[in-house]
Formats: C-alpha cells, structure tokens, sequence
C-alpha cells in the first residue's frame, strides 16, 4: 500500500481515476475527458491499467498543433 501512497505503480498495476489524475497532476473530470483509455466495469466504475495510460501519454507526446496545443481526442 505505500507503493501506492507514494504515486509508484507498476505496469500491470490497476488504478482509479483519482489515481490515474494524481499522477497525471490533473483534476479527476479531466481524466474521462481527455480520452484515457480504461476498462468499464459498470455504472460509474472505471479503472485504469497503468500500462494503457503509459502508452496513451506516449501516443500524445508530439501530437501538437502548429500553435503548440495538443488536439482533444477524437470519439471515433
């Protein structure tokens, strides 16, 4: 558990979107809406595979605008 406490997560571990937007230092809402990829367990009940969340933020890295903006995700 102090693992988790202290922000350090395996690959494979399972995170919350609290978890999930602690890490990525933004706020809970902005996690759904920025597209992170998670795994729908039900009404209200979605977590986060720390590898998924790494490969999305690795997708996003140099996707930018010419202004410097990264695009929303798209909800193809």
């Amino acid at each position: 558990m102090a693992e988790r406490e202290a922000g350090v997560f395996g690959p494979d571990s399972i995170l919350t979107r609290q978890e999930v937007a602690a890490w990525l230092k933004i706020k809970p809402r902005q996690v759904e809406r920025l597209g992170v990829p998670c795994i729908d367990l039900g009404r209200k009940t979605k977590r986060y595979l720390a590898k998924d969340v790494l490969a999305w933020l690795d997708a996003r890295r140099g996707r930018r605008t010419k202004d410097g903006a990264v695009p929303a995700a798209s909800s193809a």
